[in-house]
């Protein structure tokens, strides 16, 4: 009888275990996204547009259209957003 109580408390135990790594991989650093303007960007291309240069723009990294690229004043890139 106590051999089945081992039994099952390892079992449990092994379970938990397991439940607690496949959580760990679902896990995401979540950031809220904010509409704000960033005052950096100057400018931005877009796969959609051609690769034209759009401005003025009132985005950031995290609200720009996926695979657009965020430029400063001086050609620089600021970021890419993917998806």
């Amino acid at each position: 009888m106590a051999s089945y109580r081992i039994g099952v408390l390892a079992l449990v135990l092994l379970s938990g275990m397991i439940l607690l790594e496949i959580g760990k991989e679902g896990y995401v650093d979540a950031q809220a996204c904010t509409r704000e303007c960033d005052a950096e960007v100057a400018y931005m291309t877009c796969p959609s547009s051609g690769d034209d240069k759009i401005s003025p723009v009132c985005v950031n990294c995290c609200s720009a259209s996926v695979d657009c690229k965020l430029f400063r004043q001086d050609n620089s890139v600021k970021c890419i957003e993917v998806a």
